[in-house]
């Protein structure tokens, strides 16, 4: 495999990458715009479902991003093997 095949591979896997996190995104959108439609005395906890589902479609969104703009994974996310190696924010500062 050549360095130019390989780069090209990486982008494209970047690129697969950005698209499902706006994919997750979106889906965080879509989700929330059905709240105002609910209706019912469950309406208030299937709504606190909908905004709890968004906020982890919208943390995946952003722990990809994290990982496309640093190259690793997001520390809330790492391993203690990982922490140990790359550090915590707190030892960072």
């Amino acid at each position: 495999m050549t360095a130019k095949t390989m780069h090209q591979g990486e982008a494209a896997l970047r690129a697969t990458l950005a698209t499902l996190a706006d994919r997750w995104s979106q889906m965080a959108d879509h989700e929330e715009q059905a709240i105002p439609l609910l209706d019912g005395p469950g309406a208030e906890r299937v709504a606190d479902s909908i905004t709890q589902r968004a906020h982890t479609y919208r943390s995946a969104a952003a722990d990809i991003r994290e990982v496309l703009r640093s190259g690793r994974i997001p520390h809330g996310l790492m391993t203690d093997a990982e922490l140990e190696q790359y550090g915590t924010p707190e030892r960072e500062s």
